[in-house]
């Protein structure tokens, strides 16, 4: 008998590479679901090491974790060691819109003006609206919601305009997310309505009836924005 293999050669190997990415998105789920439950609170300061510490991961994996929570808006990073939970007083709010809104109509102006563009994402995103609207899924709605605005933004060509809408429009999205209760199924598919309106002007070349539209859908979400920091203002006190 010729003795046995410790691993038989016909077998497929169990040894395999593992995937490093699947280690960033297990952190960067349990620190946003923190976040969201109120364990990690708006304002508080994070470190890598201490969350590395807590997770059982190593730092570069929480550093990693921490960049996409960023892009997400979840996250406020100065420095390496000042990295926070994104918290907006009521000053910010109103900083934050009065840029946001006038680049806003400014990604409507440069897509109206030229017909044609490649709108196919925006549609896409605004169709992801609708069918978490219609689901009741709030995550999935908010998540479509900032991808349709990401879209018209890349869309319109113009990269400074990307770049300055990106320091601004997640914290706000993150902001409603983790302050907000959640929005009703109505609510969600008027908004989706709305959004869908405003591609269709857009795609029309109505400048001016986007604009429109577009300023309403700001000054509703600024709104609603600032009632919501009033609110846990005054929670805050109460307490």
């Amino acid at each position: 008998m010729t003795p046995s293999t410790a691993l038989d050669q016909n077998e497929p190997s169990i040894l395999t590479k593992i995937d490093r990415r699947s280690l960033k998105g297990a952190a960067v789920d349990q620190i946003r679901t923190a976040i969201l439950r109120g364990e990690l609170k708006p304002g508080e300061r994070i470190t890598e090491l201490g969350l590395a510490k807590t997770l059982g991961v190593g730092q570069a994996t929480i550093r990693e974790a921490l960049i996409e929570l960023e892009h997400q808006g979840f996250i406020q990073r100065g420095t390496p060691r000042k990295t926070y939970v994104t918290a907006l007083s009521q000053q910010d709010i109103k900083e934050m819109y009065l840029v946001r809104i006038r680049l806003e109509l400014l990604a409507v102006e440069l897509l109206a003006a030229e017909k044609g563009k490649d709108l196919s994402e925006c549609e896409r995103a605004f169709q992801g609206m609708e069918e978490a609207a219609r689901k009741g899924k709030v995550p999935e709605f908010i998540q479509e919601d900032l991808n349709f605005h990401r879209k018209l933004w890349q869309s319109a060509g113009n990269r400074s305009l990307v770049d300055l809408l990106e320091r601004l429009v997640p914290r706000l999205f993150a902001f409603f997310i983790i302050r907000s209760p959640d929005p009703s199924r109505q609510s969600m598919l008027e908004g989706a309505r709305q959004h869908g309106h405003l591609l269709q002007l857009i795609k029309e070349g109505k400048e001016k009836e986007a604009k429109v539209v577009m300023q309403e859908s700001m000054q509703q979400a600024r709104s609603e924005d600032l009632r919501i920091s009033r609110r846990n203002s005054h929670s805050s006190k109460r307490l």
